[in-house]
């Protein structure tokens, strides 16, 4: 067998290898039907169409039947030995391969018939062929167990690389077929011009020309054996071209799976027109037309690189076949998702409906819970603390009776119009969050308040022991007025634990006091001790800062559209003063609690803001 034939033979061999085939449960070797055997039914109808079409495709081209099989697992035998037992009960077992996958692991191999068996033992550029592109199929493998959408993948990719070589084969042989040809004619055509100059010749030269003529042939035939042994042994394809040849094998088959792509898609999106209107499909069918126009695009190029010798042509004209399709092929596969989510989210409409119907009759027993906390802790705390609270209930209930309306519009069209009912589920499912964000400040407000307490009682402390360390480390009386200053706050702080009198104020004014008293300190202690007192000040006027910035941030939340356009400024402000200050805390420990302080002053005049939008 001559090299080419070989080659041929090889790359048809190649084909067979690749239909891999679809799960199925039986874990038994089988009987296989058809190209793909799917008993159990792992696969989807659309999965299988696929396989079978490629599958099919191959076989109408090459002559080479692939049959699949997919199961749970191989019965705890070897992989190669379950694929034979189940080769020899199917049509394979005479001409043809055998692709067996266990979905559970991932496992896969191949048999095939004993003529393929006895090549693959022969040839090894054969085997090499088999397993790449088996490695190709498993590289899709990735789950344990597999899904199906990665058998399919894998299956189709294993049917991709013998295509790719079937194709390759094929246009090595047409090139070879046609060079034969050219070769045949030119000896025919020498050989009458011989035959011309013999009869012309006349008598006399007969004889001589004769006996010329004879060894020339003779000649002619030894040469024309040598060029025949010559061509068997000799690649008629160099690198380059053969490149080529895989590229625009690859093209064409991109060109087929888009097909199959657009084919499905295009079923989609008739159906999404009759379930959403084609108001709401508009945009996927201009996705789908410019996806069908790419396909024909492509068509139209592959035939150019079919007529075309040069091989970086074919290249150039191959890539601009797949970058069409990549540009063109994903935005219609998205318009799919979305209309997949929106489907499954329209499916779950009652569900969600009777859901929002519960959280409402919830959300109505928090509020009238709410108005009698907030009666609660009017009486532990300042007006001024609790101004933001006031409207809460008014608030909620307000968004309340916009969920209810909303639900009522849901329920009345959820069989009608879901997509009207989908809008209005929306609706009320936000409404419901916003009213339960003014219940929850209500009754987190009592813990966010005691937190006031826990930092006047923390800066009580600190301010007192400052002003014990400043009458230890200095006895004059240059500091006197501070100090009288320090234990008046500290007085103050004291009556607004006991009494609730302007916490806030006296929180910074205790704060204001450490401040300066740290300033007075720090030229009386080694820089060591300076530099951690003034540390460990900056890290708590830090934390005082969180705070007030948390509660802040709450109160714009929850009256959120409400607050002057001063109070965004105010805390843009508030925000950046505690970047600054967070920055500085190791490098300048009293910049840092300057900041600190800077932002929680931001923060409270945010909170103090008059007026409403």
């Amino acid at each position: 067998m001559s090299r080419i034939l070989r080659l041929g033979f090889a790359a048809i061999m190649m084909v067979a290898m690749l239909v891999g085939g679809s799960p199925a449960f039986a874990t038994e070797p089988l009987t296989t039907s058809g190209h793909v055997t799917d008993p159990d039914g792992f696969l989807s109808d659309a999965e299988r169409s696929q396989l079978e079409r490629q599958a099919e495709s191959l076989r109408s081209t090459y002559g080479v039947i692939i049959d699949a099989v997919v199961v749970p697992n191989f019965s705890d035998q070897e992989p190669s030995v379950w694929c034979q037992a189940t080769l020899e009960k199917s049509r394979t077992a005479e001409k043809g391969i055998l692709y067996v996958v266990s979905y559970e692991d991932g496992t896969d191999t191949y048999c095939t018939d004993a003529q393929f068996a006895r090549n693959l033992t022969t040839d090894p550029s054969l085997k090499h062929t088999f397993n790449d592109a088996l490695a190709h199929a498993r590289k899709n493998y990735a789950s344990s167990p597999l899904t199906s959408e990665e058998l399919t993948a894998g299956i189709s990719s294993f049917i991709g690389e013998i295509d790719t070589a079937s194709y390759i084969h094929a246009q090595v042989h047409r090139h070879n077929v046609t060079m034969q040809q050219g070769q045949d004619s030119r000896n025919k055509d020498d050989t009458t011009r011989i035959v011309i100059i013999f009869i012309i010749a006349g008598g006399l030269l007969v004889l001589t020309l004769f006996l010329e003529l004879r060894a020339k042939l003779r000649e002619q035939e030894q040469d024309d054996g040598r060029d025949t042994k010559s061509a068997d042994l000799t690649p008629l394809v160099d690198p380059a071209r053969r490149e080529a040849l895989r590229v625009a094998a690859e093209a064409r088959r991109r060109l087929s799976e888009a097909e199959e792509q657009v084919r499905a898609a295009e079923e989609d999106w008739n159906f999404a027109r009759a379930q959403f209107g084609s108001a709401a499909a508009e945009e996927y069918g201009h996705r789908l037309e410019a996806a069908k126009e790419a396909i024909a695009r492509g068509f139209d190029t592959h035939k150019q690189i079919e007529q075309t010798p040069d091989s970086h042509a074919k290249r150039r004209l191959a890539t601009t076949i797949t970058e069409d399709l990549d540009k063109n092929l994903p935005p219609l596969q998205d318009a799919r998702k979305e209309f997949a989510a929106q489907r499954e989210k329209r499916s779950a409409l009652p569900v969600q409906l009777a859901d929002a119907r519960e959280r409402l009759v919830e959300e109505l027993a928090d509020l009238e819970r709410s108005k009698e906390e907030l009666s609660s802790i009017a009486g532990l705390y300042p007006e001024s603390m609790l101004a933001s609270l006031q409207d809460n209930p008014q608030r909620a209930a307000q968004l309340l009776e916009s969920a209810r309306a909303a639900l009522e519009t849901a329920g009345a069209h959820i069989d009608t119009d879901a997509t009207r009912a989908a809008s209005a589920l929306d609706t009320a499912q936000r409404a419901l969050t916003m009213a339960n964000a003014q219940t929850d400040a209500i009754f987190s407000a009592k813990t966010d308040l005691d937190a006031f307490r826990e930092r006047l009682t923390a800066s009580i402390g600190s301010v007192s022991s400052a002003l014990s360390d400043t009458k230890q480390l200095d006895s004059s009386d240059a500091f006197s007025p501070l100090l009288d200053e320090a234990e008046a706050a500290i007085a103050r702080g004291q009556r607004a634990l006991v009494s609730d009198e302007d916490p806030l104020g006296a929180l910074e004014n205790l704060r204001d006091i450490e401040l300066r008293m740290d300033a007075v300190l720090a030229p009386l202690m080694t820089q060591e001790e300076a530099r951690r007192k003034a540390k460990e000040t900056a890290q708590r006027h830090i934390r005082d800062a969180d705070a007030t910035l948390a509660w802040a941030r709450k109160y714009l939340k929850d009256h959120e559209g409400s607050a002057l356009f001063d109070v965004d400024k105010l805390m843009r402000e508030a925000e950046q003063a505690m970047a600054e200050a967070r920055k500085a805390l190791d490098e300048d420990p009293q910049q840092a609690s300057a900041a600190a302080s800077r932002a929680t002053t931001l923060a409270q005049r945010a909170l103090a803001a008059p007026g409403r939008r």
